[in-house]
């Protein structure tokens, strides 16, 4: 995970729709006060290594993109495929943000150790 340093959508645009990417750029964002934030976090951790996509945190309460994507309830994810597709999931809770990369995010091949 990174932080995101893209000030407005017109930046993240820009590098969305930039070089081939191996998968969608998602947009975790979070604010230290938003205790359900860290298992949003765990998870998409976990997620990186069966699904294929770029993630990035902003905080929420200093972000202007939170603002055009009118983020309002945390933890929230942006899937952003390209400028004119993305899909932001809000109030995310249990395994929903489980179920929103595995929507819109291509699965890893993984081999198991164990064939």
């Amino acid at each position: 995970m990174a932080d995101m340093t893209v000030e407005d959508w017109g930046e993240l645009a820009s590098m969305v729709d930039g070089p081939k990417r191996n998968g969608p750029i998602v947009l975790q964002f979070g604010s230290q006060a938003c205790v359900l934030c860290p298992e949003a976090s765990q998870r998409l951790h976990k997620l990186m290594t069966t699904h294929h996509f770029e993630w990035h945190y902003m905080d929420a309460t200093l972000s202007q993109l939170a603002e055009e994507l009118e983020v309002t309830k945390l933890p929230a994810i942006a899937v952003i495929h390209s400028a004119d597709r993305y899909t932001v999931y809000q109030q995310l809770r249990d395994d929903d943000v489980d179920k929103a990369i595995a929507s819109e995010c291509q699965p890893r091949f993984v081999l198991d150790a164990d064939f």
